[in-house]
């Protein structure tokens, strides 16, 4: 796994409707553009529990999470329950429909968060919000159907 982070050079970071800073098209960006990879540091489920908030990170393989550097501008990406981005693998993230010059690149946290006792309060504006995200969010079938393959690894290796 790379320690390094990625993003494609057609997105910025601008401020945010859904959440302070978010990562932003600067040109439209046709479906299935690969438009992130992640890095950092490699972590455990202590290290992680251990961890004061706010920090990014994805849950890699059973028991294992990957930190992403608090530097990179990948950090910036935020939540929706109707995302534009979804996983490809554990650390590609791909465009999940056209993104349009200007709009926010947004992904499902629950596609990659496989820590059960974690939870989120969302307000994202979309008709399909769930208001809460939590860890447990990957045993949703309608999650499932909506996302079909699109899971970090280690959830879909749960769900199979």
């Amino acid at each position: 796994m790379d320690d390094r982070s990625w993003l494609h050079p057609d997105v910025e970071v601008a401020p945010s409707p859904v959440a302070g800073l978010g990562l932003f098209a600067t040109a439209p960006i046709p479906a299935g553009t690969v438009v992130e990879r992640l890095g950092g540091e490699v972590i455990d489920d202590a290290r992680l529990a251990a961890l004061t908030p706010p920090y990014s990170s994805l849950t890699v393989a059973e028991g294992t999470h990957l930190l992403i550097d608090p530097d990179h501008p990948v950090r910036y990406g935020n939540h929706s329950c109707d995302p534009n981005l979804w996983h490809t693998d554990a650390t590609t993230i791909t465009t999940r429909r056209d993104i349009p010059l200007g709009a926010e690149l947004l992904i499902d946290y629950a596609t990659h968060t496989g820590q059960e006792t974690w939870r989120m309060h969302c307000t994202c504006p979309s008709p399909l919000c769930r208001r809460e995200i939590t860890g447990t969010d990957w045993r949703s079938p309608t999650l499932r159907t909506r996302y079909s393959g699109h899971w970090s690894p280690v959830l879909l290796a749960r769900f199979r």
